[in-house]
């Protein structure tokens, strides 16, 4: 594969309040090209209540729901749970934005990896697409200084701040704890040029972090 111009995809995973989606519109604003910005919270926007923190009951455990889990140090962890439906759902969210790169549009994925099974698949649907991955990192206290202030629920971010990083091959690591949005922006921007440039011929994200 010859890389001619700046990636499909810029992926970016982090945890609950790293500002992922703060830093995708940036990109948007620093990129030459358009780039569309999709992510957890697109494809949550599009569930019904029932099937995502409505009332309890079936719909609710067979797509996505918060689960609290007993506390750490003091603090609430909160995890997003999925059942059957969500999974698909989730998945056909993820074929959705392949359908868009392969229309000719480009991407920049807000993502929050809930399990290594949508980790998986997010990876097998864009294997051989041009993918620039991104892990958003952020302090723990800095983490949850952001999500009280948002007035949220709590406890997303402890139980996002590490787990959602394993087993993600990154080309990049920014950290956003003292970093201001538009240097990580820039960084980014500059990094996926140089990369580009570099390795006109190499291929998709798993190759070149050795995945099979």
């Amino acid at each position: 594969m010859t890389r001619t111009s700046t990636p499909s995809v810029i992926f970016l995973n982090g945890a609950s309040s790293s500002g992922k989606t703060t830093l995708g519109n940036a990109l948007q604003d620093t990129l030459d090209q358009p780039y569309l910005l999709m992510g957890l919270d697109t494809c949550f926007a599009m569930v019904p209540p029932q099937w995502a923190g409505g009332p309890m009951g079936a719909p609710r455990d067979q797509g996505f729901q918060y689960v609290d889990l007993p506390e750490e140090n003091g603090k609430p962890v909160t995890a997003i749970s999925y059942g059957p439906v969500g999974l698909r759902m989730l998945k056909g969210f993820h074929r959705a934005v392949r359908e868009f790169v392969q229309a000719g549009n480009r991407v920049i994925v807000d993502e929050l990896i809930l399990g290594p099974e949508v980790r998986d698949h997010w990876l097998a649907t864009l294997a051989d697409l041009d993918v620039f991955s991104v892990g958003v990192h952020c302090n723990l206290d800095e983490l949850e200084r952001r999500e009280t202030a948002r007035n949220g629920r709590t406890g997303l971010a402890r139980w996002s701040e590490t787990r959602i990083h394993e087993g993600m091959p990154y080309d990049l690591r920014v950290d956003t704890t003292t970093q201001p949005t538009e240097a990580c922006a820039n960084q980014i921007a500059s990094s996926t040029l140089d990369l580009w440039q570099m390795s006109g011929d190499v291929g998709n994200i798993d190759n070149r972090h050795g995945r099979r």
